[in-house]
């Protein structure tokens, strides 16, 4: 091979080197891109915030692009705006995304126990003291915290006239058809 035409072969070998860096390049950018906008769209959706205190709770339906029926809604709590309790699913609400209605929340004058409510009925409860919730994760109650529930509930409904809790009946019941199966 003469230098001319290796001189030749080298350029082309260059030429196509770039063209693969350039394609690389590319792909790794559009497959960046890809992964932003597929994280974008399955991003939940904040359906309120609250804060009390050092504290903040941020209510989450699952967006749209991630939603399967039954849907879910989480809380996050948050301590001087780090994570305390990360997503949490408390409440579902059937074949709809979203709940109709505005979640708010209330709490004991002394602050120490919140809920979050829903048309006036709570749907989650969270004592700061003892870091303790209901319902337990993925809605789940056990007796123990069926009992804790009942020990918060009378100060939160004394504190906040005009909100009630059926969730905690209908765990009841579901703790005694459990109860009287086994």
């Amino acid at each position: 091979m003469n230098s001319r035409a290796a001189s030749t072969f080298m350029f082309e070998l260059r030429a196509a080197g770039r063209i693969v860096l350039k394609a690389s390049l590319l792909g790794i950018l559009g497959g960046v891109a890809l992964m932003t906008l597929a994280v974008w769209l399955m991003r939940p959706e904040r359906l309120a915030s609250f804060e009390v205190g050092p504290w903040t709770v941020d209510v989450y339906a699952e967006g749209e692009f991630f939603y399967e029926p039954p849907g879910y809604i989480y809380f996050e709590l948050k301590q001087w705006g780090w994570t305390r309790i990360p997503e949490r699913r408390f409440m579902g609400v059937g074949p709809e995304r979203k709940p109709s209605g505005e979640f708010g929340l209330v709490a004991t004058d002394d602050g120490e126990i919140i809920a979050i409510v829903l048309n006036n009925q709570i749907q989650m409860i969270h004592e700061f003291s003892s870091g303790y919730t209901w319902p337990g994760p993925y809605t789940n109650v056990t007796e123990p915290q069926w009992e804790m529930a009942e020990l918060l509930l009378p100060r939160l409904l004394a504190d906040n006239p005009g909100t009630s809790c059926p969730r905690q009946a209908e765990y009841r019941g579901e703790l005694d058809r459990r109860r009287r199966s086994e």
